[in-house]
């Protein structure tokens, strides 16, 4: 089951009713690891962000909540510049690691809401559902506004997100088996989760999520993701100058439909 925010970047803090909730990087301890259970599975992201690079004749790229540089990394390739954000310094560690060869790729440990590279970028994306962990609306406009000042005026900017629906804000009481994987080291790892609504914020599950090792190490860890509706996401992209132009409901461009449970979106600045 593909249900994380893959590649997710962002430093978050959430004031509601007089509380600081800080969002958890426990998901995101590990670079390799991450890689582990991942990697796999961006292929469509890639080819969807590489076709448009081609078409467009796009230069250079800034992409936000970029992980471990899954998807940053091979479009580089066709770039003469690219730039990629992530919160967690693991992951930041990781994506470096892998593409010190390469000249004209950089990766810093920032916050998708407040970083300033001082310059604009021809495209910028976000992948791997990251836009869900923005579960405030300050947030989320925040990170838009940001995403704006980074884009010029022929600029596209291209996320993908789960949509709210029946299904997603389902309650697991008792942790149920997700998936299963090879860890770094080789390891088989099992992995379990379950989801709880927010205690105080509308439309958004908690994640409690177990990884079991095959040496019997276990690793717990948490996530919150923000489910909205289109007209929604549509209504806080207006907000930042931001207008989409382009409407799918997967990577492989699928036409969107009114019972889509996922939006790729492409958007161009106002």
């Amino acid at each position: 089951m593909r249900y994380t925010p893959f590649g997710l970047a962002l430093a978050l803090v959430l004031f509601y009713r007089g509380k600081t909730l800080q969002q958890s990087k426990t998901e995101f301890w590990s670079g390799e690891e991450y890689d582990a259970q991942y990697d796999h599975l961006y292929s469509a992201e890639i080819s969807f962000l590489q076709s448009l690079i081609q078409q467009k004749k796009i230069k250079n790229l800034l992409d936000v909540c970029c992980g471990t540089g899954i998807v940053t990394i091979p479009l580089s390739t066709d770039l003469t510049h690219c730039v990629g954000i992530d919160f967690s310094l693991p992951m930041i560690n990781h994506a470096k690691s892998k593409s010190c060869r390469l000249l004209n790729i950089y990766f810093h440990e920032m916050d998708a809401a407040t970083f300033n590279l001082r310059k604009t970028f021809d495209l910028v994306s976000m992948t791997g559902n990251a836009f869900q962990a923005f579960i405030s609306d300050e947030d989320l406009i925040s990170v838009l506004s940001n995403i704006r000042q980074h884009m010029n005026h022929n600029s596209l900017f291209v996320f993908d997100s789960r949509l709210r629906g029946l299904t997603s804000l389902e309650v697991t009481n008792s942790f149920e088996h997700w998936d299963s994987y090879i860890s770094a080291a080789g390891l088989e790892v099992q992995l379990y989760g379950r989801g709880q609504p927010h205690e105080h914020i509308a439309n958004t599950m908690l994640l409690d999520i177990r990884r079991e090792y095959q040496n019997g190490v276990q690793y717990y860890s948490q996530i919150e993701l923000k489910y909205r509706s289109l007209s929604e996401i549509r209504k806080h992209l207006a907000r930042c100058n931001l207008e989409l132009v382009e409407l799918y409901s997967n990577w492989e461009r699928s036409p969107f439909e009114n019972s889509s449970k996922s939006i790729v979106g492409v958007v161009r600045a106002l």
